[in-house]
């Protein structure tokens, strides 16, 4: 099958392309505010405090495990009927949903009014700092609990693939964020006032997330009786597995920094997170790849059209792995030079994590995030859910041992080395085997190609480093990473994207010219 195999194939492939564009707008956003306001909070606050602030969100972000698996659930099935054109049915599953959603988030919130008083006495926070430890955590516990109600309407417009919506309210709540963070630092404001600014552009953000859906689906009607038991069981049924995927991905996210907090000073957290939030960041824009794949996904399945299904996996975690090769080979190869001038105080612990991270992240998250994506979209999760789990728990178990032995480098080999063990080779034999193809064969054209493509950009990122490039300056920087991406991607145009593909690419850009031409 080629991606213009039927007469439907081009529209959805396009589709499928202007989606990740307007993914990519929100990442690219989220990024560049990330890498500016980051080493700004650590100047400004010092490096306890953004410790502090790091431990605050790690430790409410935990709360996702009430989720039971319900937002999968409303992608998975607002997909469904949507692309079934059952519009009472979409009813019911975000009615159920939010009202399941409104209950939890009361009880969550009323338990942490009261438990907040004492979170302080856990980790090793000063005793200057644990007041606003306090009050942060009561913040941002606020803020999660209506995100677990209205983050279902932003779920809503993922499962009717309106990515173009979903980024501009991202983008213009970074932009808030980002932008209100650096006034306050500016002008000398603490954690509680920055926590309130951050909250508050998050509420915006799920207002919007609210208004845009109705706006594109006039036939939502907020009711208690449209909410029932059989959906929430029916609901619950597909979650469940996906709830233990959240159970994990949370411990996996969060214990190492609540271990370190725990067992080593805060300013550790922040040691082990700048690195872990590099490669979150630049890794993003691939993982919006994913988001696409699990919507497409449903969608195929609704409508009884599963041939696409093997190359959908094949090629899509092939592509994300080439979009982030460039990034991966500067970060290895500059990684030293790119902490001395990012976040130079913190530079001698971070930078030499970040090789250990990137590994393991491109082999487990890059190269597999797409499959585990299309698992959830055929409700077919439940193995990879089991592999989750296991991972966790070696990961606490692992993390617990090797933090008072061996500190953050020792945590990092333990994430990293299990990352590749589960989700780098588990979860594509798990696809294999669903969707009954090879299981080498999935693997090698997942990280293959890709892989020999790298080869020339990795050896003149080495020269650039030795000689005209060092890394010295961000406009080195800048001029390195142009370099290794033209590189890498000539040559991967060839060697990573099929004769069909190129075909329909060129095709999208002759049209989007002479579009340009005639306007």
């Amino acid at each position: 099958m080629t991606v213009a195999s039927s007469e439907h194939a081009s529209p959805r492939g396009r589709r499928f392309v202007v989606n990740i564009l307007w993914n990519w707008m929100g990442v690219a956003a989220a990024l560049v505010g990330g890498l500016l306001i980051s080493p700004y909070l650590i100047r400004k606050l010092g490096p306890e405090a953004y410790g502090v602030w790091v431990l605050s969100f790690a430790l409410v972000e935990n709360y996702s495990l009430l989720d039971l698996g319900f937002r999968s659930a409303t992608v998975k099935y607002v997909a469904h009927y949507w692309a079934t054109g059952e519009t009472e049915r979409v009813n019911e599953i975000l009615n159920t949903v939010i009202a399941f959603a409104a209950i939890g988030s009361s009880l969550v919130l009323s338990v942490i009014f009261v438990a907040s008083r004492y979170v302080d006495r856990f980790f090793n926070v000063s005793p200057t700092l644990a007041p606003s430890f306090r009050t942060l955590v009561l913040l941002v516990s606020t803020s999660w609990c209506l995100g677990f109600v209205f983050n279902n309407f932003a779920a809503s417009l993922e499962a009717v693939q309106r990515f173009d919506l979903y980024s501009q309210i991202s983008v213009a709540v970074t932009v808030v964020r980002v932008g209100g963070t650096a006034i306050l630092l500016y002008v000398g404001a603490g954690l509680v006032e920055i926590g309130i600014l951050v909250i508050t552009s998050q509420i915006l953000g799920y207002a919007f997330f609210f208004l845009s859906f109705r706006a594109i689906f006039p036939q939502l009607h907020l009711s208690p009786r449209f909410a029932t038991l059989a959906t929430l069981r029916k609901m619950g049924s597909f979650g469940i597995h996906t709830f233990l995927v959240n159970i994990s991905t949370m411990i996996l996210a969060q214990s190492p920094a609540l271990l370190i907090g725990h067992f080593l000073n805060a300013a550790f957290v922040g040691y082990y997170a700048a690195p872990n939030r590099l490669l979150q960041y630049s890794g993003e824009a691939v993982g919006r790849v994913g988001i696409i794949t699990n919507a497409n996904t449903a969608e195929l399945q609704a409508r009884g059209d599963t041939r696409a299904l093997p190359q959908l996996a094949i090629f899509t975690n092939r592509y994300c792995v080439t979009l982030f090769m460039p990034i991966a080979i500067m970060l290895f190869v500059f990684g030293r030079p790119l902490f001395d001038i990012w976040i130079p105080s913190i530079a001698a612990f971070s930078a030499p994590l970040l090789p250990i991270m990137l590994t393991g992240y491109v082999i487990g998250v890059i190269g597999q995030f797409s499959s585990w994506m299309l698992l959830q979209g055929l409700g077919r999760h439940q193995r990879y859910a089991i592999g989750m789990i296991f991972e966790a728990a070696l990961c606490v178990t692992g993390a617990t041992l090797a933090v008072p032995r061996f500190g953050i480098t020792g945590v990092a080999v333990v994430t990293s080395s299990l990352m590749i063990l589960n989700r780098g080779l588990f979860t594509p034999w798990l696809v294999s085997r669903e969707l009954r193809f090879s299981f080498t064969r999935f693997v090698g054209s997942t990280y293959g190609w890709p892989a020999i493509a790298g080869i020339p950009a990795f050896a003149v990122a080495m020269l650039l480093r030795g000689s005209v490039l060092p890394g010295h300056s961000w406009g080195q920087l800048a001029a390195a990473a142009s370099i290794v991406a033209a590189v890498y991607l000539s040559v991967a145009f060839f060697a990573c994207v099929p004769a069909e593909h190129r075909d329909l690419l060129r095709s999208w850009l002759v049209q989007r010219l002479s579009r340009l031409r005639t306007a």
